[in-house]
């Protein structure tokens, strides 16, 4: 029976759920049974709960999250002992941002653009942010644009 205590796959959030509840309802104070419940818990990742777009699913599991922050004491075995409070805040915080997406209709994940095009921002936004960013790389390739414009004789580059 040594092989029946792999943690399963999933096939997605709710099913994640609905394994975690069954294993609970069959919890006994018996080491094997939650060393198997952790194994199947810890098989829960951020990238799950980015890629899940259930909003139930992502609603029952924050409320279980932060019931396991907080714990009550009346489990034999929660998800509260399966965690550290850091992973369980990363946890969390994925479940709290994924549920705010699907809140108002974004069902992928935003894509990611550049982090800071000098040569696509207005004079006024280049100087300002010369003025006022806090990395020295950052003010020294603003200052470098700044720079290419006036020997250009470019202006406002977005306008």
């Amino acid at each position: 029976m040594g092989g029946g205590l792999r943690a399963p796959a999933f096939a997605g959030l709710a099913a994640w759920l609905g394994e975690i509840d069954r294993q609970s309802a069959l919890m006994r104070p018996r080491r094997r049974l939650y060393e198997r419940f952790d194994r199947t818990a810890r098989t829960l990742r951020p990238a799950h709960i980015r890629l899940c777009d259930d909003a139930g699913a992502i609603a029952e599991l924050l409320g279980r999250l932060r019931a396991a922050r907080h714990p009550g004491g009346h489990d034999l075995h929660g998800l509260e002992r399966v965690w550290s409070r850091a992973e369980l805040g990363g946890l969390i915080t994925e479940a709290e941002n994924r549920g705010r997406q699907l809140a108002f209709g974004r069902l992928m994940p935003r894509r990611r653009g550049p982090r800071l095009d000098p040569r696509r921002l207005p004079d006024d936004r280049l100087e300002h942010l010369i003025q006022h960013h806090r990395d020295l790389r950052v003010v020294e390739a603003l200052r470098a644009e700044r720079r290419r414009r006036d020997q250009s004789g470019g202006g406002d580059a977005a306008g």
